[in-house]
């Protein structure tokens, strides 16, 4: 009993538990359920929600050693030489103690101990605070370190893989070092459960979002008074949204030098919605220099329904810039409706034109080029990159709206007081359907006609007097579509007893009926010429395709006549394999069959002029057979190509207007496609799939050539089988053998 109230804290054994009075519950974080030495304060159960009881264990917890120090051996530090390398010292090793703790604080440790490692298995806390530690080494091997507090020393830097493997690790203090870099993943480490961690006061410029937004719960991470002016995202990360992140943890941000909003597509919330994955987050981003623009808006507009339920201090943050919002807290913008502040300015060299105020307002969902009185005499030449531009060129000296390429990004465009006198045409083509327009007409003369494809209830046109004709009787139709807000358009006709309204003016006595059937008639006529340019352009281009279709050359002719020779042959004769299977198969299997062929490069005489006779061989021959090569479509201007062209040409001249003698066949050689050639009649034959087969795995070519062909003339000399026009049978035979 006394000890009982000395003592406060009792240690109790009772159903294979420890607790400690009515002060210390035990506690497992379910997280990292290998903890078993954890308690925490009674106080915590008062809270009403059971997310709030865990959190509150979470952060303020105590381990056993710390309630009850009995049973903790206090190591000591030997120093080896005077540049501060040193080693641990045990005193009492041979107590068998269940804990070891190593505080050595105000030294000039330039390392952790060298032997540190020899003592990993009881080593629960490690405090080398205000010493001059440089580099993070030798820590890897402590599996059972609770604490580790390297404070005020000369840490540089702190890869990510330092903590790797730190499971028991739960508080962690690197305040006021010289850190500059803290490589991404370090604190999202899959294998660390820290609650709490501080890097204040340290160097750090920026800080990676894989630094502070963790899968697993935390108490604390204090970055605060380093010199971050913005966060990065070097491993690409991206917020699950199937995954709890943090569980309400508390991140310090505060005193640093933070002037642009976070970008939070580049951050990995490529949607803004998925921001409340982390609202449970408290940042603390109060101390910083932030420019209220509008880059911060959208972010303000997702959380704004949250904010007074979530309200904290620490959300208290002020603008530094622009200056007529210096000081004014952010919240209380944002609570109170007045998100218009947030707009970015457009500079000249974005495209804001010269004199103009140019700023985009993500409130509004709209950008404004503010034109207002600056003396323009024309219309800008450009304008910002951007969608949704409200245009206003109000009270200046601008006598000519024309069709202008950016008109396709306006919302609304204002023009009032300015002396207009054209309007171009093309305007109401250019422009969408529902832009808002404002001008004055006073000086126009005519409204263009394409106005009626606007509409009519957005468009503004003031006091007008127009010469009403035929071609204006459209404005009245429209205008009166909205005569229900006419004080915004008063169109009047100009007459010789004054100006007379446009709704009671009447077009009937102009008999517009005749200049109207003359339109229809007009329209009706270039109609036709339209579709007749159209079919001329297609039949055209698809000429050679016609002359196939109509001539069919892939049926033989019956009205076959004997001419001098019943075969001329077309090869290049570039193409070598070409050339010898005319040569070698090709002529010799048709000589057998009874024809008379002529084949140029066996045929002609050396010093004949090649031209006149290549005509004159092919008026004397009934069929012609082309070896299809790809020399045809290589566009060289080689002797023998030229030549092969120059048959081909020729027999198609004879086919196409002699078709009913004679046949033209093409053989694809090279298996080629109609794409391989520009328009000409063998990218017709490929088109339309009346070419033979080379390759034909069926063994048809011999075949399906003789039925092309039709049989040998009466004049030569007799064929060695007894032909039918369809029966092949012993040609086949012949072929194979």
């Amino acid at each position: 009993m006394l000890i009982s109230i000395f003592f406060f804290v009792i240690l109790q054994t009772t159903h294979g538990f420890v607790s400690f009075g009515h002060l210390f519950r035990p506690w497992t974080d379910t997280t990292n359920p290998n903890r078993t030495n954890l308690f925490c304060p009674s106080d915590c159960d008062k809270e009403v929600f059971i997310h709030r009881v865990k959190r509150c264990c979470r952060c303020q917890m105590k381990t056993v050693w710390e309630l009850e120090r009995k049973d903790v051996e206090f190591l000591n530090v030997e120093y080896r030489r005077r540049r501060g390398t040193s080693f641990i010292v045990s005193i009492e090793h041979f107590m068998n103690y269940k804990y070891q703790i190593l505080i050595h604080t105000y030294g000039f440790l330039s390392e952790i101990p060298g032997n540190v490692c020899d003592f990993a298995q009881k080593l629960v806390k490690l405090d080398l605070s205000q010493n001059a530690i440089t580099f993070l080494e030798n820590t890897s091997c402590l599996k059972n370190l609770d604490t580790l507090v390297l404070a005020q020393n000369k840490i540089t830097q702190v890869k990510n893989e330092t903590f790797s493997g730190l499971s028991m690790l739960r508080v962690l203090d690197l305040s006021n070092n010289v850190i500059k870099v803290l490589e991404p993943n370090t604190m999202s480490d899959t294998s660390l459960f820290l609650h709490s961690a501080n890097f204040r006061q340290n160097q750090m410029q920026t800080i990676d979002i894989t630094n502070f937004v963790l899968e697993k719960p935390f108490c604390k991470i204090d970055y605060s008074d380093n010199k971050m002016t913005d966060f990065t995202n070097e491993v690409s990360f991206q917020i699950d949204p199937n995954k709890i992140y943090g569980d309400g943890g508390y991140v310090d941000l505060a005193d640093n030098e933070f002037q642009t909003w976070l970008n939070f597509t580049e951050l990995g919330f490529y949607d803004l919605n998925l921001f409340g994955k982390v609202l449970k987050y408290s940042f603390d981003f109060r101390g910083a220099n932030w420019i209220c623009d509008c880059k911060m808006q959208p972010f303000l507009e997702k959380v704004k329904p949250f904010l007074p339920t979530l309200w904290r201090d620490f959300f208290n943050i002020t603008c530094k810039e622009p200056p007529e919002l210096s000081g004014v807290s952010i919240a209380e913008m944002a609570m109170k409706n007045k998100l218009d502040n947030f707009i970015c300015n457009i500079s000249v060299s974005s495209g804001c034109p010269l004199g103009c105020h140019c700023y985009e307002q993500p409130s509004e969902r709209r950008t404004v080029v503010n034109c207002t009185g600056v003396g323009l005499t024309t219309m800008p030449s450009k304008l910002p990159a951007f969608s949704n531009i409200e245009l206003l060129m109000k009270n200046n000296l601008i006598q000519e709206l024309g069709d202008l390429e950016y008109l396709t990004q306006l919302k609304k465009i204002e023009m009032n007081n300015n002396p207009l006198q054209r309007i171009s045409s093309g305007l109401a083509n250019r422009i969408k359907f529902n832009v808002d327009i404002s001008l004055n007409c006073t000086n126009l003369e005519k409204i263009p006609n394409t106005f009626k494809l606007l509409d009519q209830h957005q468009v503004k046109l003031g006091i007008c007097n127009i010469t009403c004709d035929c071609s204006s009787k459209w404005v009245k139709e429209w205008i009166s579509a909205k005569y229900d807000n006419s004080n915004l358009n008063k169109l009047y006709c100009k007459a010789s007893g004054g100006n007379i309204p446009i709704i009671s003016f009447n077009f009937d006595a102009l008999d517009c009926a005749v200049d109207q059937f003359l339109i229809y008639v007009a329209i009706g006529l270039a109609s036709f010429l339209i579709l007749l340019s159209v079919g001329t352009l297609v039949l055209y281009h698809y000429r050679y395709e016609v002359v196939l279709i109509l001539k069919n050359p892939t049926i033989g002719r019956e009205n076959a006549v004997s001419l001098h020779y019943d075969i001329y042959i077309v090869v290049n004769e570039n193409n070598n394999e070409a050339l010898l299977w005319a040569k070698t198969v090709l002529t010799h299997k048709l000589k057998r069959l009874g024809y008379n062929t002529y084949f140029p490069c066996r045929d002609t005489i050396l010093g004949d002029f090649k031209e006149e006779l290549i005509v004159q061989m092919l008026s004397k021959s009934r069929d012609i057979i082309v070896l299809l090569t790809s020399e045809f479509k290589s566009g060289e201007e080689d002797l023998n190509t030229l030549y092969a062209n120059l048959e081909l040409r020729h027999a198609w001249n004879n086919f196409k207007t002699n078709s009913n003698e004679r046949n033209l066949i093409v053989i694809n050689f090279d298996q080629l496609r109609a794409g391989d050639f520009d328009v000409s009649p063998l990218k017709a034959f490929l088109r339309l799939k009346m070419t033979l087969d080379f390759a034909d795995k069926s063994h048809r070519l011999m075949e399906d050539l003789l039925a092309r062909i039709g049989p040998p003339s009466r004049v030569n000399k007799r064929p060695l089988y007894k032909q039918t026009h369809r029966d092949h049978t012993q040609f086949i035979e012949l072929y194979f053998w």
